[in-house]
């Protein structure tokens, strides 16, 4: 490959690019080809991942019996390219906007629009009368945000012309640098939006933290514009019709459920709360007929009896799936402070009657909500009842998806919180085995339920990512990276534990594969996916070695593999696999110490002989598994790298 600057028209040719160092290259200039950038070649983050896979891939593929089934094509393990905004200009960017036409504009706008449901802020006919009107450089910038997310999903010929996603990202996030402290416009808010999305599926999880609230601050100064019974800026140029409070009305529930999943998995507070949406008397969103075709009178403010999906009287249907979207995320708000705020393990949170099946208990209340949210959707929403194939055909498929999964995540987190970390091999759920357990026992059959509920929203989050992707619906948002991970691992858990439901989960490791086949692909797009799928693989390795040496690990709890516990709760996975790592030698370190500490004694106890053979045979295994072959990484040796292969983890 060359590693000198080139153009993208003369790399897809395979012709030498002849220029004098800078744009346009002698052959787009002879030739007419508009939008010349000289950019160095890609380089892929997982070079050594590759190399690895096509070592590997010389030994024929074979099902494990003990290990789930690898996935196979090459092809598809090639994780996201990450483009280099070196050559950036942002004029050239600025002149390639300008000149897009209206066909490449309006296929990236419907596809944005199908494949971001929590991004239900842009109405079609506004953004276009005010792009191809005035072309203002707040609806340019809102245009470049809209490219550098779906740049990476659009495959057809007619994106060819278009440039690498980081150049429309730096081109948004420059012109955002101007506009931030001007006089507010709901195109900025926008743009902001999108811009953090980008950014977090980036992994700059600090910067998208700040771009939202930005975008809610700016947000919160239309509103005021707009309610305040004298005029506070006079050089606002504030719309009063229907269509104009509609978009401004979806963009602050927008603003309200990006708050909620940039804050998921972390220790920050919310910005916007669902009690200030409450207290602003924000109106309810419309449904999408409603926005699309504009309402006939202006939207109804609410104040505290605002009603949302789940306390209605009528059940909502797809055509309400943002004010759906809207009631979920404030019960997945609530569902992700409980677990980070300590779940089970807050004081008093085990005490009897705050144990799960209480139904005043703060685990109940949460259930109850979502069970209430899921009631007041009309039943064709559901999932397994209702086909993703069905909703693709009337143009709902990825807000299908997207709303099953909401469910399917939050059923999952909540069960999750009171089943052992590392259960012993053959045990069946029967609370936690390590501190802070339930002070009082559970009613007969409750168990039984909760692993139905657990391992079933696995299962179906499996199963529904899959349909989609074969129906070609692909949902390729973070939060369905999220839920592909979560199901990943309890998948992979009930596999190795199948008696933790009771063995009704003879296909996991068929649903496992599903969630890791999304996960590569989802690499392609979202450079996030690499901490997940780094914590899936030392969560492999750990149940490996704990279900084939169990005198090794007998007695080990979550407290010993704290920082993978938490790995597997952040929204945001930060690449911890240093610690991780730490906590699998030190397993392997106390169980050393275990076997010197008995040679050392004379006339030792029986308990003191049994340690010292078990840990004898099974350094003995160890030491043999590293001779026969060094880079074997258990069940997944076909799809991971040696260990000094992985990167560093990334500095935030």
């Amino acid at each position: 490959m060359r590693s000198s600057l080139s153009c993208d028209a003369c790399r897809r040719s395979k012709v030498k690019c002849a220029h004098s160092g800078s744009p346009p290259c002698q052959r787009c200039q002879k030739s007419a080809i508009a939008g010349c950038l000289l950019t160095r070649p890609k380089t892929s983050r997982g070079d050594g991942f590759i190399r690895s896979r096509r070592t590997l891939s010389r030994r024929p593929p074979q099902k494990s019996a003990d290990g789930p089934r690898q996935p196979r094509d090459e092809a598809q393990q090639q994780p996201l390219a990450q483009e280099s905004p070196l050559a950036f200009d942002k004029a050239r960017v600025d002149a390639h906007l300008a000149n897009l036409s209206s066909g490449v504009i309006l296929k990236t706008l419907s596809v944005f629009i199908n494949s971001f449901p929590e991004l239900a802020i842009l109405h079609l006919s506004t953004f276009l009368d005010d792009f191809r009107s005035a072309q203002s450089p707040e609806t340019k910038a809102l245009l470049g945000a809209i490219l550098a997310v779906t740049k990476a999903q659009l495959t057809a010929s007619w994106a060819h012309p278009l440039l690498p996603r980081e150049h429309y990202a730096c081109y948004a996030k420059d012109m955002l640098s101007a506009f931030i402290l001007q006089p507010p416009k709901i195109q900025v808010v926008q743009t902001l939006l999108v811009i953090t999305l980008h950014e977090w599926g980036s992994r700059d999880f600090h910067k998208a933290w700040i771009y939202c609230g930005i975008a809610i601050r700016i947000m919160q100064a239309l509103h005021s514009l707009r309610v305040a019974p004298y005029r506070l800026d006079s050089t606002s140029d504030h719309r009063h019709d229907a269509v104009s409070l509609a978009i401004e009305t979806r963009t602050y529930w927008a603003c309200f459920i990006m708050d909620c999943m940039v804050n998921s998995g972390t220790y920050n507070p919310p910005m916007l709360p669902m009690s200030e949406m409450h207290k602003l008397k924000i109106a309810r969103p419309l449904g999408v007929v409603d926005f699309a075709f504009g309402p006939d009178a202006l939207p109804q403010t609410v104040g505290a009896g605002h009603c949302l999906a789940g306390q209605t009287s009528e059940a909502l249907d797809f055509t309400q799936s943002f004010e759906i979207l809207v009631g979920g995320f404030d019960i997945w708000t609530q569902v992700m402070t409980f677990i980070f705020n300590d779940g089970r393990r807050a004081p008093g949170m085990c005490a009897p009657h705050n144990c799960p099946w209480v139904p005043t208990s703060p685990w109940s209340l949460s259930i109850s909500q979502l069970e209430a949210w899921r009631a007041g959707q009309h039943r064709k929403l559901h999932y397994p009842s209702s086909s993703v194939a069905i909703h693709m055909t009337l143009g709902y498929g990825e807000t299908f998806v997207y709303l099953n999964l909401l469910y399917y995540a939050s059923t999952l987190m909540l069960h999750r919180e009171y089943f052992p970390f590392l259960p012993a091999p053959n045990s069946e759920p029967a609370g936690p085995t390590d501190r802070s357990r339930l002070e009082a026992p559970a009613p007969p059959g409750w168990w039984e339920e909760s692993a139905r509920q657990l391992f079933g929203a696995a299962k179906h989050i499996a199963r529904i990512l899959h349909e989609a992707s074969e129906c070609g619906v692909h949902l390729m948002t973070p939060y369905a990276g999220f839920c592909a991970f979560s199901a990943a691992y309890i998948n992979l858990y009930v596999f190795r534990y199948p008696r933790m439901n009771f063995n009704r989960s003879p296909d996991a490791e068929t649903y496992l594969t599903m969630c890791l086949d999304y996960l590569q692909e989802f690499r392609h797009v979202w450079r996030i996916a690499d901490g997940w799928t780094k914590t899936i693989r030392q969560a492999s390795l750990l149940y490996e070695r704990a279900t084939k040496d169990k005198a090794r690990y007998r007695g080990r709890t979550r407290d010993d593999f704290d920082t993978l516990h938490r790995s597997l709760h952040e929204f945001r996975v930060v690449d911890r696999s240093d610690d991780h790592h730490r906590e699998l030698d030190g397993v392997e370190s106390a169980a050393v110490s275990c076997s010197q500490e008995g040679m050392g004694e004379t006339t030792g106890s029986t308990s003191t002989q049994e340690c010292l053979v078990d840990t004898n045979s099974l350094l003995s295994q160890l030491l043999a598994e590293v001779s026969s072959n060094l880079d074997e990484q258990g069940a997944w040796s076909q799809w991971w790298p040696p260990v000094e292969q992985i990167e560093p983890p990334a500095t935030e």
